[in-house]
């Protein structure tokens, strides 16, 4: 990115990323090669903003000119208090991760519900609806994955989760938003529910940390899947988590976090530009920065 660099002007427009810590993000070499492709004078950088001080970079935002913004852990839930706007999607997650500036209006929105839609569609050829699916993980990447679900219309979603209240409370709250779709709680500990639970989802979506790089994988009976189950792990690094290595080695279609990352990444893009995302190049800035 050299050339985009020497090329910053008093025009350029700034884009960038909120986050604690930041500097593993793998969005500015995706959103900056998209820029020089379609030739934009934009630049793309990593903020690394501390809990307590997510309030004066929200107003930054504004004061200084700043053209968009994604946000991600740990901030997605509390810039939405100092935000004009939010999308519904946002809304309905209670977090957003894209934000926008016009002429100083600030817009949140949330890309992960249709970035994750998108990458079960590419990757996996799956659609929820009519379907049931099994969801681990009561956090913020859960919600946006059980939001991605319901709006589409699933039949059945169970979240499975170590604790338990938690999971009801996400269950119940969904519950009440989407009449059509049952959403259950489940302990992660209740063994022989998780294998009939499995055995009747379509899809099983990881999100939560586990099997990320340093961390332990998740432990599920993927046998209980039917065999045209598909899997997805919000994970991205490693590419190849133990979930979806797992999965793979069952004949069972699995994938990674990576695309989810790559098709949110678009859709802010083409919300801070009004053009259409490079989507091959974007996926070539990631994958060269990535150990496949």
């Amino acid at each position: 990115m050299m050339g985009a660099v020497l090329n910053i002007k008093a025009t350029t427009k700034v884009y960038g990323i909120f986050g604690h810590p930041v500097n593993h993000s793998l969005s500015p070499e995706m959103h900056n090669a998209a820029f020089q492709a379609l030739r934009l004078d934009c630049v793309y950088l990593a903020f690394d903003i501390h809990p307590k001080d997510i309030e004066s970079a929200a107003r930054a935002i504004r004061s200084m000119g700043i053209s968009g913004i994604n946000v991600t852990i740990p901030h997605k839930e509390s810039i939405t208090f100092f935000l004009d706007e939010i999308s519904p999607e946002a809304s309905l997650t209670g977090a957003v991760n894209t934000v926008k500036n016009m002429d100083g209006k600030l817009t949140g929105y949330n890309t992960d519900v249709s970035g994750f839609l998108r990458a079960i569609k590419e990757d996996l050829g799956f659609h929820p609806k009519g379907l049931s699916a099994a969801v681990v993980g009561a956090g913020g990447a859960a919600r946006a994955v059980l939001s991605s679900l319901c709006m589409n219309e699933a039949h059945q979603i169970y979240v499975i989760n170590r604790t338990l209240d938690k999971a009801k409370r996400l269950a119940s709250e969904f519950k009440k938003g989407f009449k059509d779709t049952m959403v259950q709680a489940v302990s992660l500990d209740d063994k022989d529910e998780i294998k009939g639970i499995l055995s009747g989802s379509s899809l099983l979506v990881n999100a939560t940390s586990a099997g990320m790089k340093g961390a332990l994988s998740i432990e599920l009976p993927l046998e209980s899947l039917p065999k045209d189950a598909v899997v997805y792990d919000l994970v991205y690094d490693p590419r190849e988590t133990g979930l979806i290595k797992a999965s793979r080695e069952l004949g069972l279609k699995a994938s990674g976090g990576m695309s989810m990352l790559l098709y949110q990444g678009a859709e802010s893009f083409e919300i801070w530009t009004g053009k259409e995302a490079p989507i091959g190049v974007m996926k070539k800035a990631l994958d060269s920065t990535t150990p496949t």
